[in-house]
């Protein structure tokens, strides 16, 4: 019999989800005969599977050693340890914007992933793993809430326990969370409300965005507030109303003001080693954290182009 505590990070999760992060490699066909047969018991009676857990609850598994290993999925090493976390690079303290038991907010520098592409570079979900000492295995395991291109620098939202988690992912899903971007956009560009309609355009990892409604394709909205500008280059703030993959970049290219440097969208430039996109502010709705507002610095590179074309950051 092996028995678990559920801890304060793993509250709200189901039995059954609890149960398929313990024995991971478990079909759940196999996880609903285990609970019907008691072979999984919640402090020492029968469950149902979508009870939530609430930390300090006791979940014992009554397998043979041979049975609950195979499917944990854990090997033990020599020295009898299981799982033991691989030595590798970690967040920058100073890129942490904020962080409690249940959230982190993280700064990610252009050039880094958001999460992991199956090859050998490390994510920003891997440093975040690392940097709470999170096994593999674990019950709870932190993760990236929202995604930014891998060229485009700024806030990632990451939950650290299962409410953090289930919270951020709601309120990202219900467009409770108001994100603001500052881009660098060519050309000269009036402020105003955006509304175009967006869709993949295939394997090609774009989007093609129209001016009217048409099957397939989802509405986009962004505010736009200039901040400076010339008769080359605008400066500016975005507000997005709605959350879609390459939204800004793609809308701004097909209103003719691509984001300088954004290679996919418009074209390589000058002194721009990429997109000069950046997540700069995001304000949380008021039952989150007293609906806290985390802002992260422009990063150097943009500061830079700014001043070398007379605008002002």
């Amino acid at each position: 019999m092996r028995e678990y505590t559920v801890s304060e990070k793993e509250e709200g999760l189901s039995l059954i989800k609890y149960s398929s992060r313990v024995l991971k490699e478990a079909p759940n066909g196999l996880l609903f005969k285990f609970l019907r047969n008691k072979n999984i018991e919640l402090n020492g009676k029968k469950a149902d599977r979508g009870t939530v857990l609430k930390c300090g609850d006791k979940v014992a598994f009554f397998l043979s050693d041979e049975t609950f290993m195979r499917f944990h999925g854990l090997k033990a090493d020599s020295t009898g340890e299981e799982g033991k976390k691989d030595e590798g690079p970690s967040l920058e303290k100073d890129r942490i914007l904020y962080e409690d038991d249940d959230y982190l907010f993280y700064d990610k520098p252009a050039g880094l992933k958001t999460q992991g592409d199956g090859s050998d570079r490390p994510s920003l979900n891997d440093l975040l793993l690392r940097y709470t000492g999170t096994e593999e295995g674990s019950l709870c395991r932190p993760s990236v809430c929202n995604r930014l291109d891998t060229n485009t620098s700024g806030i990632v939202l990451c939950g650290k326990s299962v409410k953090g988690l289930q919270s951020l992912s709601l309120a990202i899903k219900e467009h409770r969370i108001r994100k603001y971007y500052r881009a660098v956009l060519k050309g000269r560009v009036e402020g105003g409300r955006f509304v175009s309609f967006l869709k993949p355009s295939g394997d090609d990892n774009k989007v093609s965005v129209l001016d009217s409604p048409k099957n397939g394709y989802k509405e986009i909205i962004t505010e736009l507030q200039v901040i400076d500008g010339n008769a080359d280059l605008t400066y500016a703030e975005l507000c997005l109303l709605t959350g879609r993959k390459h939204q800004i970049r793609a809308q701004m290219a097909h209103i003719g003001h691509p984001v300088i440097g954004d290679r996919k969208y418009g074209r390589e430039e000058k002194g721009a080693s990429r997109q000069l996109l950046h997540s700069c502010r995001v304000s949380l709705p008021e039952d989150m954290l007293d609906g806290l507002t985390v802002t992260a610095p422009l990063p150097s590179d943009m500061e830079r182009y700014l001043k070398r074309n007379g605008l002002r950051a």
